[in-house]
C-alpha cells in the first residue's frame, strides 16, 4: 500500500515538473518555456485579469507583483541595453592638477566614480594637465592645440577642454590672450560657441610628446609623465589671466587622434576658496537590490483519471507591505556641482580696452636721432720732397670704430608659450635667434636693463603724439594680422593688424613711425595700459607684475640678467604671424632720451 501511495506522489512530482521549470523564467508570461514577444501581450492581460493558473513568469522584475513595472522589465530582458563600446580616440590616462612647480596635487575625493574634486585657496597659481595615450584605434595622439573659423564650427583642436563657470574675465574673443567663456551645462555638441570656447581655452596649453619635456614632477623631482602608460601631456599654467572664481568649476576634456577619433570624455572639479575642507568618499550609486520576497505559492492540484484537472492558484505574496529599499544616498551626482551657476556670459566689451587712458609718463623732450659720434679725422700728410726719390710717408687714416649707443641693454628678447613659460630657440642663424612657437597665444617679451648712461630704460610704448616715438621702438619685416595702416585699431570690434617695415629698420620716417606705434601700442602692463611692467629689485626674478612664468619657482617675473623693465604683447588672432619667417628688430630708449643697441629674433610659423 505504501509503495503504491509512493508512486502516486511521485508521478505527480513528475507533473508538476514542467510548470515549476517554467515559472522561474522571468518574463515567461505564457509558460512556454522561451522568451519571445508574444510574452508582452500576455503579461499585459495578467496586469488586468485574474488568471488562475500555475505560470508565474509575468512577474518579469521577480517583486512578488504583477502590475506595469513588469512590462518595462519585460522588455528589458527582450532587448537588453548594447554593451557600451568605449569611444576610439585617445585614452586619457591622468586628468588632474598640479602645484606650481608641477607635483601632483592630492583630492578632497571623489564626488562620484571618475569625478576627483580638487581644492585650491586661490584661483591661479598651479597646473591643469592632461596626459594620454593612444586608444582602441591604434592611432598616436594628436597635439593640435587650434585650429578655428569662426564660420565652421566643424573646426577644432585636438584637444577639447572647457569649464562650467568663466576662467579670468570669460573673454568671447577667441584666443586673445584674455579669458575664457562658460560651457554651462558641459556640452561637446558641434556649434559655433562651443567650438570658438573650445579653441579659446587650448591655444593657451602647451604640449609634450615625450616624458622630458612634461611640466610635471615626479615623487623625486624628476620631470616625467605621473603615468607611466602615457605618450602626451597637455598642460596650462593657470595665471591671473585665467583665474578660477570661488566655489566649484567642473571641467571635462576630451581628446583626437591623429585620424580624428574622439575618445571618452574626463573630468575633475577645482574647488576655490574657503578653510581647507575635510576629504570624503565617493558615495557608490545605488544598486536596484531589493529585497527578495518569500514567494510561497501553494498549488493545489487533484488529476483524476480523466485528464480534467482542477487547478486552483493560491499564490500568497507576503512581500507587499514589507519592502526595504537598502542605500539611501546622502548626495546627489552633478546638481550640487555649480552653486549657482547661472551660465552669465561675459559682455562682449574688452574691460581692459574701452578705456585706453594712455598715460605713460612719456617725456615730451626726446632725441629721435642716433647720435653716434664719428671720430674720422681724415688728415693725410703726404709731405714730398722735391727729389727725384719721393720719401712720401702718408699717414693711413683709421676706420672710425663704432660707438656702443649709450642707452638701454636689451636684456630679454624672446617669446613664451601661451602659458607664459619661456620658450627656447630651435636654432642660431647669423647669429640671430629663431623661435618655432605653437598656434596663438603666446607672448613677444622685450626687457631692458640699463645701458652705459647709467639712465633707468624709459616705460612707454606707445605715444599720443603721431610724430613722435615711444620708449619701446619694434618692427616686424612682415605685417601682423591684417597688416592695417591704422594706428593702434586694437579695440573691437575694428581690430586691425600692424604693417611691415621691410627690412626693419629705424630710419626717420613717418611710416617707421606709425608702425612703431601700432605695434607698440598693443603691449600693455596686464592692466590695458601701454607701459612696461616692473622687474623690481633684482632679476631674474619674481615680480608682481611680471608675465614670464618662471620655470623654477612657477612665479611670475622677469628672465634677463638686470632687467628692470618688461615689456610683454600676446598674439591674438588680430596679429597672427603669416607663415614662414618674421624678423622682429626692436631697441630702447632710456629716460633721459639715449637709445640703445637694437637687438633681433626670428619667428618662423611652419606652412599649415
Amino acid at each position: 500500500m505504501m509503495r503504491r501511495w509512493i508512486g502516486v506522489l511521485l508521478g505527480i512530482g513528475l507533473w508538476l515538473l514542467p510548470f515549476a521549470a517554467t515559472a522561474t523564467m522571468l518574463g515567461d508570461a505564457n509558460c512556454d518555456g522561451a522568451l519571445t514577444d508574444a510574452d508582452l501581450p500576455e503579461t499585459v492581460l495578467r496586469i488586468f485579469t485574474e488568471v488562475d493558473d500555475a505560470c508565474a513568469g509575468a512577474d518579469a522584475n521577480d517583486d512578488g507583483l504583477i502590475n506595469a513595472a513588469d512590462l518595462i522589465a519585460l522588455q528589458n530582458l527582450l532587448r537588453p541595453a548594447p554593451t557600451p563600446v568605449p569611444a576610439p580616440g585617445p585614452r586619457i590616462t591622468l586628468f588632474g592638477i598640479a602645484t606650481a612647480d608641477g607635483k601632483l596635487a592630492a583630492t578632497l575625493g571623489d564626488l562620484e566614480p571618475g569625478l576627483p574634486v580638487y581644492f585650491r585657496a586661490a584661483g591661479s597659481g598651479f597646473k591643469i594637465f592632461v596626459e594620454a595615450a593612444p586608444g582602441p584605434s591604434g592611432k598616436s595622439l594628436a597635439f593640435r592645440l587650434f585650429d578655428s573659423n569662426p564660420d565652421n564650427p566643424a573646426r577644432r583642436p585636438d584637444l577639447q577642454i572647457q569649464a562650467n563657470q568663466p576662467l579670468g574675465n570669460g573673454s568671447p574673443a577667441v584666443c586673445d590672450g584674455g579669458g575664457v567663456p562658460a560651457i554651462d551645462p558641459p556640452d561637446f555638441s558641434i556649434t559655433q560657441p562651443i567650438s570658438d570656447a573650445l579653441n579659446d581655452l587650448a591655444c593657451q596649453f602647451d604640449v609634450a610628446s615625450s616624458s622630458r619635456g612634461a611640466c610635471t614632477q615626479d615623487a623625486f623631482g624628476q620631470t616625467a609623465f605621473l603615468d607611466s602608460k602615457s605618450r602626451g601631456q597637455y598642460c596650462l599654467s593657470v595665471d591671473s589671466t585665467f583665474r578660477f572664481g570661488d566655489g566649484d568649476t567642473l571641467l571635462s576634456v576630451q581628446l583626437r587622434d591623429s585620424d580624428g577619433n574622439l575618445g571618452t570624455p574626463a573630468r575633475l572639479i577645482v574647488r576655490v576658496g574657503g578653510p581647507m575642507p575635510a576629504t570624503f568618499t565617493s558615495v557608490p550609486t545605488p544598486t536596484a537590490t531589493v529585497p527578495r520576497p518569500t514567494r510561497t505559492p501553494s498549488f493545489t492540484r487533484t488529476p483524476s483519471p480523466i485528464a480534467t484537472a482542477t487547478t486552483t492558484r493560491t499564490i500568497t505574496r507576503t512581500s507587499s507591505a514589507t519592502r526595504t529599499a537598502t542605500d539611501q544616498p546622502t548626495s546627489t551626482a552633478i546638481t550640487a556641482l555649480s552653486p549657482t551657476a547661472t551660465a552669465t556670459g561675459p559682455t562682449a566689451t574688452q574691460t581692459f580696452t574701452t578705456t585706453r587712458t594712455r598715460t605713460p609718463t612719456v617725456t615730451a623732450t626726446r632725441t629721435p636721432s642716433r647720435t653716434v659720434t664719428r671720430t674720422s679725422t681724415p688728415t693725410v700728410t703726404s709731405t714730398p720732397t722735391v727729389t727725384f726719390t719721393p720719401t712720401a710717408t702718408p699717414s693711413i687714416t683709421p676706420s672710425p670704430t663704432p660707438t656702443i649707443a649709450p642707452g638701454p641693454i636689451v636684456s630679454f628678447f624672446g617669446l613664451t608659450s601661451a602659458s607664459d613659460r619661456p620658450l627656447d630657440p630651435v636654432a642660431v642663424e647669423d647669429g640671430i635667434p629663431v623661435y618655432e612657437p605653437s598656434g596663438l597665444g603666446f607672448q613677444i617679451v622685450v626687457e631692458g636693463a640699463i645701458g652705459r648712461s647709467r639712465k633707468p630704460p624709459g616705460g612707454s610704448s606707445f605715444s599720443d603724439d603721431p610724430s613722435a616715438r615711444p620708449d619701446l621702438q619694434i618692427v616686424a619685416s612682415r605685417p601682423l594680422g591684417n597688416g592695417s595702416l591704422e594706428v593702434c585699431d586694437d579695440i573691437l570690434p575694428l581690430v586691425g593688424g600692424v604693417p611691415a617695415v621691410d627690412p626693419p629698420r629705424f630710419d626717420a620716417d613717418q611710416e617707421i613711425t606709425d608702425a612703431i606705434n601700432d605695434l607698440g601700442c598693443r603691449f600693455d602692463n596686464g592692466s590695458g595700459l601701454s607701459i612696461s611692467r616692473s622687474c623690481g629689485t633684482t632679476s631674474p626674478g619674481p615680480s608682481s607684475t611680471g608675465c614670464v612664468m618662471l620655470s623654477d619657482s612657477g612665479d611670475l617675473g622677469c628672465v634677463g640678467l638686470n632687467s628692470t623693465e618688461q615689456f610683454c604683447l600676446r598674439i591674438s588672432r588680430f596679429l597672427a604671424l603669416p607663415a614662414g619667417d618674421t624678423l622682429f628688430l626692436v631697441r630702447l630708449r632710456d629716460k633721459a632720451g639715449n637709445l640703445g643697441e637694437p637687438a633681433r629674433m626670428i619667428v618662423r610659423v611652419p606652412e599649415s
